[in-house]
C-alpha cells in the first residue's frame, strides 16, 4: 500500500530521461514497475549506464529472478528494481510515495480507474485527473452501484 500516489505529466519519449532525474533526487532503495517486459529491458539497460540497478520481469527464468533480487537486496547504493506493472507491491508493511507518469498515450479508461482509485483510497486528486468527467459519477456510486472495489482493468485469462 503506498501512502501517496503522484501523478506526473511527462511525454512518451522524455519518460527515462524524466526517470533517471528523479532517481537522482529518491533515496534507495527504489521499485519501478512498468507496463511491458520489452520497456524493463529498455528501462534497465539505460539505468546501468548511470545507476546501479537490476531488473526482473516474467520473460526471465526463476535463477535470474532470484539472482535479481538478492543483488537488489545487496545493494548498498541506489538501486531500481523493474518488475511488470501490477506486480508485488506494499509488502510486509512497507509504504512509500508512488509516481506514475502519464501522458496523452494512456486510455482514458484507465486514466479514470486511476481517479477512481485515488477516490476510494481518500488521495488528494491531481488536477489533471480531477478535471476529467467521469460518467459513471463518484466513487461511492460506481462502487455501489457494481459492487466492485478498485480498478476495472483484469489481465485476460
Amino acid at each position: 500500500m503506498w501512502k501517496e500516489q503522484e501523478f506526473e505529466y511527462v511525454e512518451e519519449e522524455m519518460k527515462i530521461k524524466h526517470l533517471l532525474k528523479c532517481l537522482l533526487k529518491t533515496a534507495p532503495p527504489v521499485l519501478i514497475f512498468c507496463e511491458k517486459k520489452a520497456d524493463v529491458d529498455a528501462i534497465h539497460e539505460y539505468l546501468l549506464r548511470e545507476v546501479a540497478a537490476v531488473a526482473i520481469h516474467g520473460g526471465m527464468d526463476q535463477e535470474e529472478r532470484e539472482y535479481a533480487i538478492s543483488s537488489f537486496l545487496r545493494q548498498a547504493r541506489k538501486t531500481s528494481l523493474l518488475p511488470p506493472i501490477f506486480g508485488p507491491t506494499g509488502r510486509c508493511g512497507n509504504t512509500g510515495v508512488a509516481t506514475a507518469f502519464v501522458n496523452k498515450n494512456q486510455s482514458e479508461t484507465t486514466i479514470l480507474d486511476l481517479k477512481h482509485l485515488l477516490l476510494e483510497a481518500k488521495q488528494r486528486i491531481p488536477p489533471m485527473l480531477a478535471k476529467l468527467y467521469n460518467p459513471m459519477g463518484d466513487a461511492d456510486t460506481f462502487t455501489n452501484a457494481s459492487r466492485v472495489k478498485g480498478c476495472a482493468w483484469s489481465p485476460d485469462p
